[in-house]
């Protein structure tokens, strides 16, 4: 081959090797941009050398881009190899470029293109269908209230606090009243209020006033908004009916349901026993023993223009150890009507609805890809690929498993463009190009020399 062409196919393919790596510059800040190397190979012809030529172009699946943080929810960045599934008009496609939105039309979640997210919906019931890739729509509305029915609740009750001893009841006119007083701490060693709803969503505050009585028991009396709950409005949960409950009795002789108050007893190794049953202070008959050792108390309460309530209020994880009194868990259900306010998606790609009462609701979980051979990847363009006979079928499972990697929200991963190392190549493959011409330059000054000496 002539110098000539030799000098035309490094031209030829240094030109192609610049426009790969100004592409790569480019879409420095494109996210999920891969950067593209350019692979060339000399041309052999009956032994003799005939120039070069670009064999390939391969891009970076190796390098992970940079995390852009940019606080906004459905930016998702995965942390590890995998791809996001995306329909195409149908057509599956994988990328890692992250930037998502809600579309307005269907409430899908969909790439700047419309190209749809891909991943597991839910049934009737809200569960997780897994299986089954489908278009990922956040389709919750806003959401009524839930009135409160449990209260998981525990703590810890310091066995060296000071004996509280409950006085007896006296007994105006209109009812039992005790001598325990919430406005004064020296009535009781430690308190704890638990926020409940109604039907309609308004709140209620639930206390409860914790009394050392000594001999590994406590006396406990309940308040709701600030008035105290009554021993018929206390229950506990077992096989054998409530027995009947000894009240107090007015000035007049007259039985009035006093104020209720549950006896917790615990046993030497610090575990609370079966619950008694509810009772009026300071009356100790009748007290019976949960037969299915359970260690729950009922509060019974009816609010103004709602529903009544029966709030189960769970204690069996509360202790009493010779440490600082201390709070496990204070948590109930329930809770007022909310506005849809937008999407969480978890490290493990589950989708939530999010609302103004701080409620969530489990919308899909987003899938992810991955290959044998991602370099075998079908270029889609810049930033998606389609699946070929090179890359091998998709491995498709969830975030958080594998070699997937989680799911960060709020970035996205950016391109994994060494902009440094990109400017020395282009001078580089700007000189070889210099070079080639010069190769031609001179050939064809060669051959004039040879025209002119003819």
């Amino acid at each position: 081959m002539s110098m000539f062409s030799i000098g035309l196919s490094g031209l030829s393919s240094t030109q192609k090797a610049l426009e790969v790596t100004s592409n790569n510059i480019a879409n420095a800040g494109t996210a999920g941009y891969k950067t593209t190397s350019t692979e060339f190979s000399a041309l052999y012809s009956g032994g003799q050398r005939n120039g070069v030529n670009v064999s390939a172009t391969s891009e970076n699946f190796e390098k992970a881009g940079n995390l852009v943080g940019t606080g906004q929810s459905l930016d998702l960045a995965i942390t590890g190899k995998g791809f996001f599934i995306i329909s195409e008009n149908g057509r599956l496609a994988y990328t890692q470029a992250g930037q998502f939105k809600m579309d307005g039309s269907d409430r899908s979640i969909v790439t700047n293109n419309g190209d749809k997210l891909q991943g597991y919906g839910i049934d009737d019931q809200g569960n997780l269908v897994p299986g089954l890739l489908t278009d990922l729509k956040v389709e919750a509305g806003n959401i009524p209230a839930k009135a409160s029915t449990n209260i998981n609740f525990s703590l810890n009750l310091n066995s060296g606090s000071d004996v509280i001893t409950l006085a007896t009841y006296t007994a105006p006119a209109t009812s039992a009243t005790t001598d325990f007083d919430p406005t004064d701490g020296s009535s009781f060693n430690y308190s704890q209020s638990s926020e409940v709803y109604d039907s309609l969503g308004n709140s209620h505050t639930l206390t409860q006033y914790f009394m050392n009585a000594g001999g590994n028991e406590w006396d406990v009396v309940y308040y709701m908004d600030g008035k105290p709950l009554t021993a018929s409005e206390l229950g506990w949960t077992g096989k054998s009916p409530t027995p009947t409950m000894t009240s107090a009795l007015d000035d007049k002789g007259t039985s009035v349901d006093g104020v209720g108050v549950v006896r917790m007893s615990f046993g030497t190794d610090g575990q609370l026993l079966p619950l008694n049953t509810p009772t009026v202070a300071p009356v100790t008959d009748n007290n019976v023993t949960d037969p299915d050792g359970l260690r729950e108390v009922t509060i019974n309460f009816s609010p103004a223009g709602a529903d009544a309530m029966s709030i189960k209020l769970d204690l069996v994880k509360s202790t009493q150890f010779g440490s600082a009194f201390g709070l496990y868990e204070n948590d109930p259900d329930g809770y007022t009507s909310g506005e849809f306010s937008g999407v969480a998606v978890a490290e493990n790609g589950e989708v939530y609805a999010t609302f103004s009462n701080g409620e969530v609701k489990l919308q899909g979980q987003i899938a992810l890809a991955n290959f044998a051979n991602p370099q075998g990847l079908e270029t889609a363009n810049n930033t998606t690929w389609y699946a070929s006979q090179k890359s091998g079928e998709a491995l498709v499972g969830v975030p958080s498993e594998g070699s997937f990697g989680g799911i960060l929200a709020g970035s996205y991963m950016g391109s994994n463009v060494d902009i440094s190392k990109q400017l020395v190549d282009l001078m580089s493959f700007q000189q070889s190009y210099q070079a080639n011409a010069k190769t031609i330059s001179t050939a064809d000054e060669m051959m004039q020399v040879l025209f002119n000496a003819v």
